[in-house]
């Protein structure tokens, strides 16, 4: 038997577990803990003995394979899928909301977003590669549209071939 998970076992195992916190009031979410569905559905008469007693299986075996296929995992194993059900979350979603949640992580893997400052410090990082000592004209350059529709500062050099390009300045060493 192994003593490691791949991301598909991982994923179905963090669910079971999740599952299980929910039905034991470990998770943050107002979830049917098992106790109380057997109590108030009990209550309700909505629930034969027999469907009680699946019930209390279903939390006793998934517990039990829960805890086995955990113990025979090397203890890094342990820590890293203790952390990811940690950040886990399982919720019942409606379809309008999945299709909102799709269209949002589909735009940001279209477009990133990140702050101004660090877009700046990038673009000075392309600017030392691409820029410095071009010659290159500004109407067959890549970066010149890019830098324009994001307002990049221009280089101040007014240099002939493009706003964006600089000459390298060699300081002069104290003697």
């Amino acid at each position: 038997m192994k003593d490691y998970l791949n991301s598909d076992e991982k994923n179905q195992i963090m669910v079971f577990m999740s599952i299980l916190q929910v039905m034991d009031g470990n998770r943050g979410i107002n979830g049917p803990k098992i106790v109380s569905v057997l109590e108030d559905w009990s209550k309700r008469k909505n629930l034969t003995k027999e469907e009680h007693k699946y019930l209390k299986f279903t939390n006793t075996y998934l517990s039990k394979f829960c805890e086995s296929v955990y113990n025979r995992l090397n203890s890094k194993e342990q820590k890293q899928l203790d952390k990811r059900l940690k950040k886990f979350d399982f919720r019942l979603v409606d379809d309008y909301t999945l299709e909102k949640v799709y269209r949002d992580m589909s735009n940001k893997m279209q477009n990133a977003v990140i702050p101004r400052e660090e877009f700046c410090k990038w673009c000075e990082e392309i600017m030392e590669c691409n820029c410095k000592e071009c010659t290159k004209d500004w109407k067959g350059c890549r970066l010149h549209e890019v830098f324009e529709n994001n307002f990049v500062p221009e280089s101040s050099w007014e240099m002939d071939n493009c706003r964006y390009a600089y000459k390298n300045i060699e300081k002069e060493k104290a003697i």
